[in-house]
C-alpha cells in the first residue's frame, strides 16, 4: 500500500468521520450522480464494490441488485455489516489476499472509488487483472482517483498531494495502466465534483 494513515489523516478511516467529511465537501452529493451515471443497472444485476468504504455505494443503487463490498480496514466492514446487514455481503481483505473462483465471470461490474491511488504499482497491476477475470463479457469496471491533469491550478495540485493516497497520478498514466488490461477504456476528468478545487479521473474499463 502507498497511504498514510498517520495525523490528521489517520481520523478519516473512522466510517462516521468519512462520511462527515464528504458531506461538508460535496463528495457525496456527488456520488449520487456518479452512480446513477456509471451504475443505472437492470434488477438482479451483480456488484463488486472494491474498497468499499462506509458503503456509499448501497445508498445510490437499487435494492434489488446483487452487491458485494471489499475493504481492508475492518472498521468500515464492521460499520457496513452493522447499518447495511444481508442487504450486501461484506469482506474484509486486502487486494490480491484472495482469489475468489466463484467470482470468475460474474459480476455485471464493478466499483473501485478512489483505490488504486492508494495502491502501489504491482497491486494496481493485480487489480486490473483481478477484475477482469471477475467480470463477465461485456462487464465493466469503474475507477474514480485523485489525478494530476493538464492545465492544473496550482491549488488543486497542492490538495492532489496531501492526498492519503500517495500514488496520484497523471491522468495520462491512469489511462495507460487501464489500456494494458482492457481493449475499450473511457476517460473523464472532475475538477468540480466537491467545493474544494480537487481533481478526480474517472475510467470505465469494459470487458469485450
Amino acid at each position: 500500500m502507498t497511504h498514510v494513515n498517520t495525523g490528521i489523516r489517520k481520523i478519516l478511516e473512522l466510517p462516521f468521520v468519512y462520511n462527515l467529511f464528504h458531506n461538508i465537501t460535496g463528495g457525496n452529493a456527488f456520488r449520487k450522480e456518479y452512480f446513477n451515471k456509471y451504475f443505472d443497472l437492470s434488477d438482479g444485476s451483480k456488484v463488486l464494490d472494491i474498497g468499499c468504504g462506509s458503503g456509499v455505494m448501497l445508498e445510490n443503487i437499487k435494492s434489488e441488485i446483487e452487491y458485494y463490498g471489499v475493504d481492508f480496514e475492518k472498521g468500515y466492514i464492521d460499520y457496513c455489516n452493522e447499518k447495511y446487514g444481508n442487504r450486501g455481503q461484506f469482506f474484509n481483505e486486502k487486494v490480491g489476499e484472495v482469489i475468489r473462483t466463484e467470482w470468475l465471470d460474474y459480476f455485471d461490474a464493478m466499483n473501485a472509488h478512489g483505490l488504486i491511488h492508494h495502491l502501489s504499482d504491482d497491486d494496481g497491476e493485480f487489480l486490473l487483472k483481478s477484475a477482469y477475470k471477475y467480470l463477465k463479457p461485456g462487464g465493466y469496471l469503474v475507477t474514480f482517483d485523485t489525478a494530476y491533469h493538464d492545465n492544473q491550478s496550482s491549488a488543486s495540485k497542492w490538495l492532489v498531494s496531501k492526498d492519503r493516497g500517495q500514488n496520484v497520478k497523471h491522468t495520462k498514466d491512469y489511462l495507460k495502466l487501464a489500456e494494458k488490461h482492457f481493449d475499450r477504456v473511457e476517460g473523464k476528468i472532475y475538477t468540480n465534483y466537491s467545493r474544494l478545487p480537487y481533481s478526480a479521473f474517472a475510467m470505465k474499463m469494459i470487458k469485450t
